[in-house]
């Protein structure tokens, strides 16, 4: 099996040693590819240094690796992984709790940056068990709040949780007007369901499951 991946469409081609961890320096959340190969995030833990403005550390060097249009190398980012940051229950974290604005909190990361447009912030919509569907809102790139021009690989969106909703991500879960852009060559548009939506594909490799809210 190859140690990771180039085709454009695909979620999986990041180094296959690379954890599902948001605990590990090597969590494959803090990995994107960019035109030197595959990177690791400037100021990430395992980088061994906090700067965040420092040249992104490569893991492994392929030329011109995320390309630069949408015909070139892995053409346009492509959604990777989709993690619940607040109410997250698959390691056993305890529910989240009414009456709290934006108590729940997913994050949807992507396999190179994105480039945020001033415009509208996005949202994608969570299917709950009671009290009505709720609307996630995108805040934060990177864990820097949403800014024009902000770059980065990984979009945090909250939402507040309705009366006794446990919360999922349905199947092909459409992002609906995200203002993000690729970050590299002429900033083109997303496209296509693999940069736009969250795929059953991408759900099951993110083992993500139900947010349960009490």
């Amino acid at each position: 099996m190859a140690l990771w991946g180039t085709t454009a469409t695909s979620a999986t081609n990041k180094p296959k040693f690379l954890t599902d961890d948001p605990n590990s320096p090597y969590d494959k959340t803090k990995v994107y590819a960019n035109n030197s190969g595959w990177a690791v995030r400037a100021g990430s833990a395992a980088t061994g240094n906090g700067n965040t403005s420092a040249t992104p550390e490569i893991l492994v060097a392929i030329g011109g690796l995320a390309g630069t249009t949408t015909g070139t190398g892995l053409a346009h980012p492509t959604i990777s992984n989709i993690r619940w940051v607040l109410g997250r229950t698959s390691d056993g974290a305890a529910a989240v709790t009414h009456g709290t604005s934006d108590n729940i909190t997913l994050e949807v990361t992507f396999d190179e940056q994105v480039k945020y447009v001033a415009g509208t912030a996005g949202t994608m919509t969570l299917t709950a068990s009671a009290g009505g569907n709720l609307t996630a809102t995108v805040t934060h790139i990177d864990g820097t709040a949403l800014t024009d021009g902000l770059t980065g690989n990984t979009v945090r969106l909250t939402a507040t949780s309705a009366a006794a909703a446990n919360v999922t991500v349905a199947d092909d879960a459409a992002c609906v007007d995200w203002d993000l852009v690729d970050a590299l060559g002429a900033n083109d548009a997303l496209s296509g369901a693999d940069a736009t939506t969250i795929t059953a594909a991408v759900k099951t490799a993110s083992s993500l499951g139900t947010c349960v809210v009490s």
